[in-house]
């Protein structure tokens, strides 16, 4: 006898994203079969083809999708998205889904991505059996991600914020799919406050990279802290410094 818990079927929508990939390779560690759900291997949400073969018997699907637009048009995207999962989720007998979600977009309605991530959230709970949500505030690679070229040198919008690795994101989604009674939604972000002006120059040192960065104005909310966690919010995983050294800076 053990005390080690039974393997799972889980499903996972956006098996091949940043955080999609963590969810996959961290549920195979613990143990439980993965169904990857993505275009890549021959599941495709919107259409719905695959789908049912991919969630029959799944005890649990983990949303992680990333639509092409991160605009104001993702709403409807992400509503399609839901509307196709939680059809097909529900005929499999699906019992539980967790999806993916930012911190304080409540708050941040001023941004066009962040009113689509609304919409998400509220897609999800009334298209997707057994709806449970994980906030996560932005992830170490976001930096990267954003920054601009602008002739000879590189923006950024200049805002606080409190980074996590999606390693320790891609555990929490984890914990709520096989938890008993998880709670319907639960928050997460880095051990600690960043601006991401200084994220963004520290960046470009790891790289060896001396162009010069400047801050750009972020939407009022997000100069306003929108983007930093509540009390609530579980603190977890490297700080951006400590993932800098880890990744070595790599570009995304």
């Amino acid at each position: 006898m053990t005390d080690t818990a039974p393997a799972l079927t889980l499903a996972v929508a956006g098996a091949t994203g940043t955080l999609g990939r963590q969810v996959v390779r961290l549920a195979r560690e613990q143990g439980n079969q993965v169904r990857e759900i993505a275009r890549s291997r021959g599941v495709d949400v919107l259409t719905g083809d695959g789908l049912a073969e991919a969630l029959a018997g799944a005890d649990a699907l983990i949303e992680c999708l990333k639509p092409p637009q991160l605009d104001d048009t993702a709403g409807a995207w992400y509503e399609d998205a839901a509307r196709s999962l939680g059809r097909h989720a529900a005929a499999a007998g699906v019992p539980r889904t967790v999806a993916i979600s930012i911190v304080g977009i409540e708050h941040m309605q001023d941004y066009g991505f962040y009113r689509a991530q609304r919409a998400h959230e509220q897609a999800v709970r009334e298209h997707c059996p057994g709806p449970v949500l994980v906030r996560a505030t932005q992830f170490h690679d976001f930096i990267g991600q954003q920054l601009r070229e602008v002739g000879d040198h590189l923006e950024i919008m200049e805002a606080p914020s409190q980074p996590v690795d999606p390693r320790a994101v891609a555990a929490l989604l984890l914990a709520q799919a096989v938890a008993a009674n998880p709670a319907p939604l639960t928050q997460i972000a880095g051990p600690q406050p960043e601006r991401t002006l200084d994220q963004a120059r520290r960046l470009l040192a790891a790289r060896g990279d001396a162009r010069e960065v400047v801050g750009v104005p972020a939407s009022e909310s997000m100069t306003r802290g929108g983007m930093l966690p509540g009390p609530e919010a579980l603190r977890a995983g490297p700080t951006y410094d400590e993932w800098l050294l880890e990744t070595g800076a790599t570009p995304h």
